[in-house]
């Protein structure tokens, strides 16, 4: 096949280069050019492997060891609009945003593949540690709701699941895909663990072989995301406030509701006034009233919570799938092990536009604007944001 490999510079996309030109592919290897925040670049910290310069030379070099055609696309502009702006909204709109998600969704596998489709390529390939199954669809044709998705009981159904590496587990940052870019995508580290693909770059002499993994989010180099609002965003948005207890005491003041998220005890300590010196009891964000600009914190146990409310919703099939399955688990956060679960019956239920989930034990720190996803064991049954 004539394959595009999204080549970030880094060992998990060499890698996958490697692999497919020793199968034989036809391979062109291209470079996504993103926005990224130069008030306060990697290079005045010294460091360089989250720079665009560096990790482009260094996909640039791995290209020419392989000898395969190499492109860089520039999609600084959607990316601003589709991921920097959204994580700057979520923010304003005091919820937790995950920008990786919707940079999948919108950049690596929305742009990206279709610019891979443009030049004649027929799949594209990335490092994402998941894994696509293609299987039978079932015996009828339907438009999933919600969305632009059609499933046909004549044409095969792709399946999404979690890579075999549960460390390094990408599925999660995945769920918005859909059939037609699934069917269209290689993952071929699915089935291999970090440390294999490690000791193949070593093994190769690949030139990112020492290569260290790359942060969360790409485009500030800041060790605190609070850093790059604060150059982003207006100074209302930072107005200071009252922290108060669930009983309505002032206990002391905050210096903008959106430096702190659900769950949060870091930089509290020092706001908060202790009015017993004995009291020594850890206090936890739990929630905003943003009406009279409070920060609301309490005990460890109050953060914990039964359910929530899902909307935005996505299904890699069909939704029906979430009512369908007796071992029904969700995950409400990268890093974090998905739980049991059921879907509440209702009538929101089944109009599918956004769901009740009920915890067959209390979670921690369910923060509105992460991701929820759903899984049947290894399978990614769909998912969506949490609203509350």
């Amino acid at each position: 096949m004539k394959i595009a490999v999204a080549m970030s510079g880094g060992v998990d996309s060499s890698v996958v280069a490697k692999i497919l030109k020793d199968e034989g592919h036809d391979l062109v290897g291209l470079f996504l050019k993103l926005w990224s925040d130069s008030s306060n670049s990697c290079a005045t910290r010294k460091e360089n492997r989250c720079c665009d310069y560096q990790a482009l030379e260094d996909a640039r070099m791995v290209a020419s060891r392989l000898d395969i055609p190499f492109y860089v696309i520039n999609a600084t502009v959607e990316f601003k609009k589709e991921v920097v702006d959204y994580f700057l909204n979520e923010y304003k709109n005091l919820r937790t945003p995950n920008p990786c998600i919707v940079c999948n969704q919108t950049i690596k596998f929305d742009l990206l593949l279709r610019k891979a489709l443009s030049i004649g390529c027929d799949k594209l390939a990335t490092g994402h540690y998941a894994r696509i199954a293609e299987g039978n669809s079932g015996n009828s044709k339907f438009q999933i709701p919600n969305s632009k998705q059609i499933i046909n009981a004549k044409e095969s159904v792709f399946k999404l699941f979690k890579g075999i590496d549960d460390s390094k587990d990408q599925s999660y940052m995945l769920y918005r895909l859909n059939q037609n870019q699934l069917s269209k995508i290689i993952f071929p580290l699915g089935e291999m663990l970090k440390k294999d693909v490690r000791n193949l770059a070593l093994k190769w002499d690949m030139p990112v072989k020492e290569k260290p993994e790359s942060q969360e989010i790409c485009f500030f180099a800041d060790r605190d995301y609070r850093s790059f609002l604060g150059r982003y965003l207006n100074k209302k948005y930072f107005l200071s406030g009252e922290i108060v207890d669930t009983a309505g005491n002032v206990v002391g003041k905050h210096d903008g509701l959106l430096n702190y998220t659900i769950g949060q005890r870091k930089l509290l300590d020092q706001e908060i006034w202790r009015k017993e010196q004995g009291d020594k009891k850890p206090l936890y964000v739990i929630g905003f009233d943003k009406e009279k600009n409070q920060l609301i914190v309490g005990s460890d146990k109050e953060i914990y919570k039964k359910g929530m409310v899902v909307g935005n919703l996505n299904f890699i099939h069909t939704p029906d799938s979430l009512l369908h399955f007796p071992d029904l688990s969700v995950k409400i956060r990268y890093r974090h092990p998905d739980f049991p679960c059921v879907i509440a019956r209702s009538e929101a239920t089944q109009q599918f536009d956004k769901v009740k989930v009920l915890f067959k034990k209390p979670q921690r720190a369910v923060t509105p604007g992460q991701s929820a996803v759903f899984y049947a064991g290894d399978k990614v049954i769909g998912g969506g944001i949490i609203e509350n």
